[in-house]
């Protein structure tokens, strides 16, 4: 990731500097996806260098990790470590603290951290916010990749007006962009019952605390 490409940068590294004071000696945290996650990663990795403290990091995507590697950071699995908390940024969050995320194709390890973490600080500047989801963006699904045509044509059904194909994931397995119209607090399970699905980037009525400016 370009750190100059990212936008609203300094919106993005005050969210980060937050979350890094929250960080301890000792902890194991999961580690988000995506350029605020990464912003903050980068924060998180120089406060460990300059107060000489040891973290584990779980985190959801390879860039994140090489950046915890970066600055010394010790990588864990949620196999082997319990995560004490974890943080996300997310590409809509409504007014209930529901979320569209996964854009950068990381939606199924971020959820699982989400799952497994007894307190996610979810960070998002204020172009992130909607009154509805799908407003700005499609729902990212990733789809094992020789179900593709059947889980499009399952979708529709659903009520998706429109699915594209955007590529492959860490787990190589594919991303389907699918835009609703409407989207309902039945739907993200709806997805998962699919076949050929491994996990949407709808995330409803998840336990988070969303930390915004």
């Amino acid at each position: 990731m370009d750190i100059n490409e990212i936008t609203n940068k300094e919106q993005k590294i005050i969210l980060a500097k937050i979350i890094t004071d929250k960080v301890e000696n000792g902890q194991t945290i999961g580690f988000g996806s995506g350029s605020t996650s990464y912003l903050t990663a980068i924060e998180i990795g120089k406060k460990v260098k300059e107060k000489k403290i040891k973290i584990k990091a779980i985190p959801t995507s390879q860039y994140i990790e090489d950046v915890c590697k970066e600055y010394g950071i010790e990588i864990g699995n949620l196999l082997e470590n319990n995560i004490d908390w974890s943080f996300d940024g997310a590409d809509e969050v409504d007014e209930n603290n529901n979320m569209i995320k996964g854009m950068g194709k990381a939606l199924f390890k971020e959820k699982l951290n989400i799952l497994n973490s007894p307190k996610t600080y979810i960070l998002v500047d204020n172009t992130k916010l909607v009154k509805k989801l799908g407003e700005n963006h499609p729902i990212p699904i990733e789809v094992f990749p020789s179900a593709l045509n059947y889980v499009s044509q399952e979708l529709k059904k659903l009520g998706a007006v429109e699915t594209t194909f955007k590529g492959m994931t860490e787990n190589n397995n594919s991303i389907i962009h699918a835009k609703f119209n409407n989207i309902t607090e039945k739907l993200e399970k709806q997805i998962k019952q699919i076949t050929g699905v491994i996990e949407s980037g709808l995330f409803i009525g998840y336990n988070v605390e969303v930390i915004k400016n």
